[in-house]
């Protein structure tokens, strides 16, 4: 599938991504934040436990606010390497 072009989310955009997150958003995210389609497919079909087990993919397909924000805080901890 290739890569897809690196785009930087600003501030104020990830703000509003975490007050009305969806579940393109959270793709969208997971593409950027690991720079490849392939590897964000891949984290985000595999259960975590900080997730209780489950997938990213699940909690963003859930369509639950609270689900999608913890998916998308994770990222965002991945991101600026704050994940332990």
């Amino acid at each position: 599938m290739g890569t897809k072009p690196l785009v930087v989310t600003g501030q104020h955009e990830l703000a509003d991504q975490l007050a009305h997150p969806s579940y393109q958003t959270i793709w969208d995210r997971a593409v950027e934040i690991f720079g490849d389609l392939r590897l964000a497919r891949d984290w985000m079909n595999t259960p975590l436990p900080v997730l209780d087990g489950n997938s990213p993919e699940t909690f963003a397909k859930s369509g639950e606010t609270a689900k999608q924000r913890e998916v998308l805080n994770i990222l965002i901890r991945i991101e600026y390497g704050l994940f332990d």
